[in-house]
């Protein structure tokens, strides 16, 4: 009985301290939250650099999400794994039915990837990249709307 209670004592406060890590992903939002607050949320990242995209831009890379900075020190992306119930594309599909929406190939450096399509609600500044290969979301990417 005590490795019963010992079991579920340990399950329920790695599901706890899973679901704060959501929650403090969830309150950065991009165009309204400056890198230092996100920092303060999310700790210390695993990995700082520069972006090669555009010059000035910093990316911070945790294991579960990336933020992509910009020169004002504003936060402008948002890239995370989905959660449980946006790994379907079903959902993505259904749940933003009344919005317009673009679904397009994802094309990286000038090629096409054949499995990833990009579904894009431009007025909610959201995007699921979606991989055909294994049927399911493998990306979210909330960016700035202007």
């Amino acid at each position: 009985m005590k490795v019963l209670k010992l079991a579920f004592a340990i399950t329920f406060l790695l599901s706890f301290i899973s679901c704060s890590r959501q929650f403090q992903v969830a309150r950065v939002v991009p165009g309204q939250t400056y890198a230092d607050e996100a920092l303060d949320l999310l700790d210390e990242p695993d990995v700082a650099e520069q972006s090669t995209i555009k010059a000035g831009n910093t990316v911070y890379i945790w294991h579960d999400v990336t933020l992509q900075i910009n020169t004002q020190e504003v936060v402008t992306a948002v890239h995370r794994k989905p959660a449980s119930h946006e790994k379907t594309l079903q959902f993505w599909k259904q749940q933003y039915q009344n919005d317009y929406t673009k679904f397009t190939k994802v094309k990286a450096l000038g090629q096409t990837q054949e499995s990833l399509w990009q579904f894009d609600i431009p007025q909610k500044g959201m995007s699921a990249i979606y991989d055909e290969n294994i049927d399911e979301v493998t990306k979210v990417i909330l960016y700035e709307t202007r």
